[in-house]
């Protein structure tokens, strides 16, 4: 990474769109682009469960000037996307 703010060398970023997002939304962007019609199975919640994930970008944005620019719904597809095109040329 180049950058010309000194104090962003040697520094550990969260590289996230800075949303919160829940393992269902998730689940849902996955199996639409997917065309899967696969339900999601539910069991009984465990202690260290993650309900919701929301990285903190603040530390990139300052350091680094990161910002997001594809949301996590349209970041997926475009990997969804890349993975079905490298699929194809791998299977013939």
């Amino acid at each position: 990474m180049l950058s010309a703010n000194k104090e962003a060398l040697n520094q550990v970023y969260n590289v996230a769109v800075g949303e919160k997002a829940s393992v269902n939304e998730l689940f849902a962007v996955i199996a639409k682009l997917s065309n899967s019609d696969l339900k999601p199975l539910y069991r009984e919640r465990r202690a260290g469960d993650i309900r919701d994930s929301l990285a903190d970008i603040s530390k990139a944005r300052k350091l680094i000037e990161y910002n997001p620019l594809i949301r996590m719904d349209e970041g997926l597809r475009i990997t969804f996307d890349w993975f079905k095109k490298s699929a194809v040329k791998t299977n013939g």
